[in-house]
């Protein structure tokens, strides 16, 4: 998002909150007078509307466990012919898979390729404590090379009821992943652990409760709004709900 888009943001926002500081540049005033710490965002009526901002409730959904591994090809297809890549599993893992089972390959900034599980090799299990498991994968375009780290990704057991949040209300950053909780009358930026991913929703693991309330649009001006208010550095940690 660029500056200019900000900028644009807080001019709004000075009229909506009646800031008029002159010794301060407008941008810093409206990201305080928005942002308290310990608290995180205002949430009120215009900074919904202002920042397009939607909450809704942490619900339970029936999701299968996710399960996603390291893998690394180490054949690309000829004549038409599947990628292959290998993995280890943990026994308990493997224990639940069968050949067959599909699977999902994946890496940053590539298409995600759907492919199977052919076989698991236990012998590796006396020397690693693990299995080994190679997998194929439609590839004609030969987006992975050989020697190329790739995850693999499976869903195993039965679908149980979990807590879920859409994939929008989820804030990924370089230390981890966040939700922004309603907390009164402010949205608080909350340290979620998520789990699996299905049709647009996201496993949340720990870090919120059934009934809570968080943001599922508006998750990233929200974010602005934070680190503009500590200009522009890296926000501290974030605090528990009150």
């Amino acid at each position: 998002m660029k500056r200019s888009c900000i900028s644009v943001w807080v001019l709004m926002a000075v009229a909506l909150t009646g800031c008029r500081e002159a010794e301060k540049p407008a941008s810093e005033n409206v990201s305080v007078s928005l942002f308290k710490q310990g608290k995180g965002v205002l949430f009120s009526e215009e900074t919904k509307k202002l920042f397009g901002i939607e909450v809704a409730e942490v619900a339970e959904r029936p999701m299968q466990h996710r399960v996603e591994r390291a893998a690394q090809v180490y054949r690309t297809g000829t004549d038409g012919g599947p990628s292959s890549a290998v993995l280890l599993l943990e026994a308990e893992e493997a224990a639940a898979l069968t050949a067959g089972k599909p699977v999902q390959i994946r890496k940053e900034q590539k298409p995600e390729l759907a492919g199977k599980l052919v076989r698991l090799d236990g012998r590796a299990k006396a020397a690693l404590g693990q299995v080994e498991g190679v997998v194929e994968f439609a590839d004609p375009q030969k987006q992975y090379e050989a020697g190329e780290s790739v995850l693999a990704a499976f869903t195993i057991g039965e679908p149980k009821p979990v807590l879920v949040v859409p994939e929008s209300a989820v804030l990924v950053a370089a230390d981890g992943s966040y939700v922004y909780a309603v907390n009164g009358t402010h949205l608080t930026r909350t340290r979620v652990k998520t789990g699996a991913s299905s049709e647009g929703l996201v496993e949340v693991q720990d870090g919120l409760y059934a009934g809570d309330s968080v943001a599922v649009k508006g998750v990233q001006n929200i974010w602005l709004v934070e680190l503009s208010a500590i200009k522009g550095g890296t926000p501290c940690c974030p605090v528990k709900k009150t």
